[in-house]
């Protein structure tokens, strides 16, 4: 999609996502292309969280499943070191 374009939600995210979404906002929504590597790491973890599976997480946000696996391991690795 170049600048500008809209899509569909319904078209573009998987079902159980665009639940989660509805959840939380109603209306239209933008979504940046390029985000920060913290952007990234949380936006991760919270379709991780909501049991979107890795394969899904890496179309969505444009990353390779390799990469979305580091961000979940490092993720977890964090928690052990905080309890």
């Amino acid at each position: 999609m170049g600048k500008g374009k809209y899509a569909n939600a319904s078209d573009v995210l998987p079902e159980a996502l665009l639940k989660e979404v509805k959840k939380h906002y109603a209306g239209m929504l933008y979504v940046e292309k390029e985000v920060t590597s913290a952007k990234r790491q949380q936006m991760v973890m919270t379709l991780f969280k909501a049991g979107t599976s890795t394969n899904e997480i890496a179309m969505i946000i444009g990353i390779s499943k390799r990469r979305v696996n580091q961000i979940i391991a490092t993720a977890g690795k964090e928690i052990k070191n905080t309890s």
